[in-house]
């Protein structure tokens, strides 16, 4: 057995997150920046790709899997913890949404003459909800599910009933404006397709927290067994099935199943599960035969720092519109834009972490 651990973090699930935070900066400067013909190429498909299953379903799964290795015992301060992330997601709304987008409407630049004025405005934008609300309420959500001790296969069970129904809340509404706004963190659906922003309800809690309810079970699954090589093949047994499971589910119509990505049904979703337990499987493979170097040191800081990398990559990127068009860029300037802005954000990262200690 020669899995890791360090302050009860395990290394495989460091480096899958890891490897979604680059992901997830090479799709985002990919869709906002890349031209179609680089989208349409096997490069940009495979950003696409790695932007899509390895980033946000993994990064949402192992928050549910470290959720059971919280130090933190209490509910009060889990609740508090995801109460600060959900507001966080407004915050960065404001800096990276409202801010640029009432100086660029203001000063009449191209860039605003581009926007759908009748979907997108201010309060839209500000109300946009993105990765970080869904992940406060989850965290929220988990934390009342482990104190009142739910079984794990209650758990599992949950996220699959959650994956199955999801569809036929997405919309609902009641007309009453202050609760509609809060029906749209859980079952909102609101196309914009603007470029980068497919929908303003990018990660509603269904279907999305069937991602950290299967995080939940994997993590108690993982912390009760003994031999955890065997645990993370059977993950990766399982992951197969599942796989083959979604395939079989969405064969017959993928457009209905696959639908926009942040409103998958049933069969993409299913798929998208089997694809994280292989996943995990795959990493745990990876720690297990790749001696330790720097490229995982470095992807281990990132998966320790992720929501300020998140946060702040979505800054620069969005930010660096007023110096590269949307859509507009080779397969060059994609590239090169990618990597800049891991390294910023790394580079930010470091920052946060240092002044958080001096304080």
């Amino acid at each position: 057995m020669t899995v890791t651990k360090q302050n009860n973090r395990l290394l495989s699930i460091d480096l899958a997150r890891g490897l979604a935070v680059f992901f997830m900066i090479a799709v985002h400067t990919l869709e906002v920046f890349a031209n179609q013909e680089v989208k349409n190429s096997v490069f940009g498909q495979i950003i696409e790709f790695l932007g899509g299953p390895p980033a946000a379903p993994v990064f949402m799964t192992l928050m549910g899997f470290s959720f059971i290795y919280s130090t933190k015992s209490k509910l009060k301060p889990k609740l508090f913890r995801g109460f600060k992330i959900f507001l966080t997601g407004y915050l960065l709304n404001i800096l990276r949404g409202v801010i640029p987008f009432s100086i660029s409407s203001y000063l009449n630049m191209d860039i605003a003459k581009a926007f759908p004025i009748g979907k997108l405005n201010e309060w839209t934008i500000l109300t946009i909800v993105d990765i970080l609300q869904f992940a406060g309420i989850a965290l929220m959500i988990m934390a009342v599910i482990q104190a009142f001790k739910i079984n794990k296969y209650l758990i599992v069970l949950s996220a699959f009933l959650i994956s199955m129904i999801s569809p036929f809340l997405w919309g609902i509404k009641i007309d009453i404006p202050i609760i509609d706004q809060v029906l749209e963190l859980f079952w909102g659906d609101q196309p914009i397709e603007f470029s980068f922003i497919a929908n303003k309800i990018a990660f509603p809690v269904f279907p999305w927290l069937t991602f950290p309810l299967l995080g939940m079970f994997l993590g108690e699954t993982f912390k009760n067994s003994i031999d955890s090589l065997r645990t993370f093949t059977y993950f990766g047994i399982a992951g197969i099935v599942v796989i083959l499971i979604g395939g079989a589910i969405s064969y017959n119509n993928l457009t209905y199943h696959f639908n926009d990505y942040y409103h998958s049904r049933q069969g993409a979703m299913v798929l998208m599960c089997g694809f994280v337990l292989l996943w995990l499987h795959v990493t745990k493979l990876i720690i297990d035969t790749v001696p330790e170097n720097s490229f995982f040191d470095l992807l281990f800081t990132w998966s320790k720092g992720v929501t300020n990398i998140y946060f702040v990559q979505w800054i620069i990127i969005i930010w660096s519109i007023a110096f590269f068009e949307i859509n507009s860029s080779s397969f060059t300037t994609t590239t090169l834009l990618i990597f800049t802005f891991a390294a910023v954000s790394h580079y930010s990262n470091e920052l946060i972490i240092y002044f958080k200690k001096d304080s």
